[in-house]
């Protein structure tokens, strides 16, 4: 355990920190965009902006961060996929082509290709994004999903998968890494409908948006994982959040 955090304590803080600011400003952002019935509910039942923004905090920088990106470092560790994220030539290219494509897809992309279709959609797009918005698709986006659904369940998927089906061979084969981001990339996808579902209503049009937009990019950012390593998919991740962020406040 102590050689454990001695080597990871700096990834493991960094995790901890981004969680819990990006944890914060992600609950006062959902607690704003809450539907009028669920917002009626809590406030019967007491639930303050406060309380909500507090136990997302928690949540985001204790469970979804600390606790699962020190099982991910073991588990990637496993299945080789804990890369060293020096700088590498190749390894930035693809990463900044990676994060402008999300970027472009996420706005304008969202906006003229689903809010053409959703009234919803389309609202998310007339007014320009809080510094809560954009701190928590940051730090959230690029920090604690990435943990989540990359780091550790992808690298989870990983061993599950070659230890039932291909146990026998001495390097675990690359269709393996590519069906373990196939799926985290539909659950990470999936991830996003309970939100959605708190400020709008699930029609066919927003599935096909959620898994479309977010599983597609998804994608993406498991090839970074792969090839490069975590903190690659986490730059692009977050990076892809900032810049769609930019965009909008340039040009609403």
């Amino acid at each position: 355990m102590k050689k454990f955090l001695k080597d990871n304590w700096k990834f493991l803080v960094f995790v901890l920190v981004g969680g819990l600011i990006g944890g914060y400003c992600i609950g006062l952002y959902a607690f704003d965009n809450l539907s009028a019935e669920i917002l009626k509910q809590l406030q019967e039942q007491n639930v303050t902006k406060e309380i909500v923004a507090i136990s997302t905090m928690f949540q985001y920088g204790i469970m979804f961060g600390v606790v699962l990106a020190a099982m991910g470092i073991v588990l990637s560790k496993k299945v080789d996929l804990w890369r060293n994220s020096a700088p590498k030539k190749k390894a930035i290219i693809t990463t900044v082509i990676v994060t402008v494509t999300a970027a472009l897809l996420l706005f304008p992309g969202d906006k003229l290709i689903f809010g053409s279709l959703n009234d919803w959609v389309n609202h998310q797009y007339t007014v320009p994004p809080t510094i809560y918005k954009i701190s928590g698709g940051l730090l959230v986006g690029g920090i604690i999903e990435e943990v989540m659904m990359r780091l550790f369940f992808m690298s989870l998927l990983v061993l599950v998968i070659s230890k039932i089906f291909y146990r026998n061979d001495k390097e675990i084969p690359v269709i393996v890494y590519i069906i373990a981001n196939i799926i985290s990339a539909l659950l990470f996808a999936a991830g996003h409908i309970p939100s959605t579902m708190t400020m709008t209503s699930l029609t066919s049009v927003i599935l096909v948006r959620c898994f479309l937009m977010n599983g597609g990019i998804g994608l993406t950012f498991g090839y970074l994982y792969r090839k490069y390593g975590i903190g690659y998919a986490m730059t692009a991740h977050g990076l892809a959040h900032l810049v769609s962020d930019i965009l909008m406040i340039i040009f609403i």
